[in-house]
């Protein structure tokens, strides 16, 4: 007993102690807790409870207009502006008979034009992001294009899919989530929540319990727990189905709606968007590219800028009765949205205007595949003009990839060329010069085949804003950079002789004792002892040997980084790129001098157009642009002024090659380029093109092109003009001179520029 009475006091002292401890410990987590809710996470409930008192509605931004001047009379001219077209939507709930919907609407919302174009930019897509060491055989099979039954198949089955679909199968709840709470989330391991990358998924019909879940996420991911709640129940109650409806098509879906006497229609609406209208139709559309049916904006102006474009979406926040009815009077939010930027181009628009008619006429004359013109001011750097033939009107951008049917001839057919995609040749127009268009064979019901080519045979290249995302190889109108930077560094000067008496022997063979290779002049004549203005004059790849051995390689190399021609000019093009040159310390003998006459490097037409204002303006690289100002929504102006990069070349040598280059116009290979009465400062190019690493010969072939500038003793314009394989003959004096021969024509009397000389071709005498 003595036992048990000394026990029983230190069980009670035990008891005591556990009931404390653990009082004491719930006590410190419901205060610390309370401490958390109503101190650190105050402003998070009390948002949340906001939110679930509240009506959010979103409020458009109207994207901003792409703006071009008349810059003789200042007038403006929106070249990409908004307009309402009818947008189709499905609540997939009401819908009763999927089948016959799809039926009676799939004829009316194909477009084959519009999905052909979707198709291109997935493959675009696909192309960006394609796996390293994918095997050619995976490459293809990414990269084939549908067919036209496969495109229009897919589309009736992601129709149906569409329409068909009551509870979502896939919802996206979070985007831009950070690690950590990624981590958090996957760790509670639910049910019908997957993390995919930054991406968090919810698959409702895997998920039991949507409020035990919502609750369990509603901090994590920041949305309401009622709202969570709705959104994890996956109800398919909005689906749009097409947009930028074809008035047409609207008025026929319009009449279905008024004959529907059994509501089968039901769950199927249109209502009024904004969409993108482009007033001005093909005018500088490789320039301003187009707006796509997700409102995004694809190549050019539409793309670069497209964040500035769009603009932000508002909000208007009110308060909800009991029964979650907005409540219009009282206490509200607006967020008012922002309208998109409106941006200004340097574009000239009766100068666009005009050179387009005459781009698009010379590049028929000619029968080149495609033309390119870029016209800019020397002294500022600004794009007057940047034009592409072929081209596409953007109101109508899927219009591209339009077919037509062709007959081709039995031996035609035995003689199509397979491509790695199925069902795709090459079509050779010309065994010699290879030149081709695709075509596409296909099957009808009956197995019957037929052949089919683009109907502007370029398909979707005509997209691409060649002046900027094009590299090719320049050919002769490299010679004056070259030469001036000889002049400038004290290498030459126009007087400098040499005796042109043969082909240079270059790369010599140590083991069988020759040259590798001869450097010739492209008509094989040779002028025995010549100048540095006959080297130009007349285009000697042998004088301009001379001149690239007499700077060396790494001068060279110099010169050309100077002119900015290793790296892209920044001009605001997203898609522009750069020509490309190996380092010289990997040249041999050849490279640099075929490099001295424009061969065996890269450029864009957009690094010559730079360049060549250098030697217009006095020396000076400037900063190249085609935004002149971008005027937002608060009304303040965000204007580019003109900014030098860097002294390329010294006035002297600068004034030396604007000399040479007159003569050439007057007396040498540019005559194409003279204009009556004025001085023209130019030189052509003939850059010969390879299949298979095999140089080609003869028309079609080339590309020709010209570079020049005017009026000489105070350049306002540089004008440079790109043909790629001409047809009519295959030297850039006979085709892209006379181009810019009319062009300049054009532009002197646009700008009142009054003579310079007499009509004999004297310089006229200056007060």
């Amino acid at each position: 007993m003595r036992n048990l009475r000394s026990f029983k006091p230190k069980e009670v002292f035990n008891k005591m102690n556990i009931f404390v401890i653990g009082s004491t410990l719930i006590c410190t987590i419901i205060i610390i807790r309370l401490f958390q809710l109503q101190i650190l996470s105050h402003d998070y409930y009390q948002n949340l409870a906001m939110q679930e008192q509240s009506g959010l509605v979103e409020l458009p931004a109207q994207r901003g207009n792409i703006i071009i001047k008349d810059y003789h009379s200042n007038e403006e001219f929106a070249i990409a502006t908004n307009t309402t077209m009818n947008m189709i939507y499905a609540d997939p709930t009401l819908i009763k008979d999927p089948n016959f919907v799809v039926s009676k609407l799939e004829p009316l919302l194909f477009n084959l034009a519009d999905e052909r174009a979707a198709d291109q930019n997935r493959i675009d897509k696909i192309a960006r992001d394609l796996p390293v060491g994918i095997t050619e055989e995976d490459k293809k099979k990414l990269l084939t294009p549908l067919t036209d039954v496969e495109l229009e198949t897919q589309f009736k089955q992601n129709f149906l899919a569409e329409i068909s679909e009551k509870r979502r199968k896939d919802i996206i709840l979070a985007s831009t989530l950070d690690d950590t709470t990624l981590s958090q989330i996957k760790a509670q391991n639910i049910s019908g929540i997957e993390v995919i990358g930054k991406s968090v998924h919810a698959h409702p019909d895997q998920i039991g319990s949507g409020a035990t879940v919502a609750s369990a996420l509603t901090q994590l991911l920041e949305i309401p727990t009622k709202k969570l709640e709705t959104i994890l129940k996956g109800e398919n109650r909005y689906v749009v189905l097409k947009r930028k409806l074809d008035p047409k098509i609207s008025d026929q879906v319009t009449a279905l709606f008024k004959s529907d006497k059994d509501k089968t229609f039901a769950g199927i609406g249109m209502k009024e968007e904004y969409f993108r209208y482009y007033p001005e139709g093909q005018l500088a559309s490789n320039v301003i590219g187009y707006v796509d049916n997700t409102n995004v904006g694809q190549y050019g102006i539409e793309s670069s800028f497209n964040t500035q474009l769009q603009g932000v979406r508002g909000k208007l926040q009110t308060k909800k009765d009991s029964i979650g009815r907005q409540i219009t009077v009282g206490e509200s939010t607006l967020e008012a949205s922002v309208d998109g930027d409106n941006i200004v181009l340097t574009i000239d628009r009766s100068v666009q205007l005009e050179v387009e008619k005459i781009l698009a006429q010379d590049t028929n004359t000619f029968q080149a595949d495609s033309g390119q013109v870029l016209i800019m001011n020397p002294k500022t750097g600004a794009v007057i003009a940047m034009a592409n033939f072929p081209s596409f009107d953007p109101n109508r951008y899927g219009d591209v990839f339009k077919k037509i049917e062709i007959k081709l001839s039995p031996d035609e057919i035995k003689n199509l060329s397979p491509t790695k995609d199925k069902g795709v040749y090459n079509f050779y127009v010309n065994d010699v010069t290879l030149d081709y268009y695709p075509v596409f064979e296909t099957l009808d019901e009956k197995n019957n085949i037929h052949y089919f080519r683009y109907a502007n045979f370029r398909g979707p290249e005509v997209y691409h804003n060649k002046v900027v995302s094009w590299p090719y190889e320049p050919g002769s109108v490299f010679k004056p950079i070259i030469m001036s930077s000889a002049f400038d560094d004290g290498d030459a000067t126009p007087n400098t002789t040499y005796v042109d008496n043969g082909p240079v022997g270059v790369d010599w063979n140590v083991y069988s004792k020759k040259f590798d290779f001869f450097i010739k002049n492209s008509t094989n004549k040779y002028w025995g002892l010549i100048n540095m203005q006959t080297v130009i004059a007349k285009s000697l790849n042998t004088g301009m040997t001379f001149i690239s051995k007499k700077m060396g390689p790494s001068l060279f190399y110099a010169y050309m980084k100077k002119f900015g021609l290793m790296d892209r000019t920044e001009i605001e093009f997203d898609n522009e790129v750069s020509g490309k040159v190996e380092y010289y310390d990997k040249w041999t003998e050849s490279e640099l001098a075929t490099h001295a006459f424009g061969q065996g490097l890269t450029v864009t037409l957009m690094q010559m157009g730079a360049a060549y204002c250098a030697l217009a303006n006095g020396g000076i690289l400037m900063q190249p642009h085609i935004v002149d100002e971008i005027r937002h929504a608060d009304g303040k102006v965000s204007k580019t002024e003109p900014r030098q990069i860097r002294r390329v070349i010294s006035e002297d040598a600068a004034s030396k090659i604007a000399s040479i280059m007159v003569y050439t116009v007057d007396n040498g290979e540019g005559k194409g380029g003279k204009v009556l009465g004025h001085a023209v400062a130019g030189k052509t190019g003939t850059a010969q093109t390879y299949r298979r690493g095999i140089a080609l010969f003869g028309k079609g072939t080339t590309i020709g092109s010209f570079s020049g500038f005017a009026p000489v003793k105070d350049p306002q314009f540089v004008v440079l003009v790109k043909y790629d394989h001409p047809r009519s003959s295959e030297w850039g004096s006979s085709t892209a001179a006379e181009t810019s021969g009319r062009i300049m024509t054009f532009l002197f009397d646009y700008y009142n520029i009054p003579p310079d000389r007499q009509t004999s071709g004297e310089i006229a005498p200056t007060k």
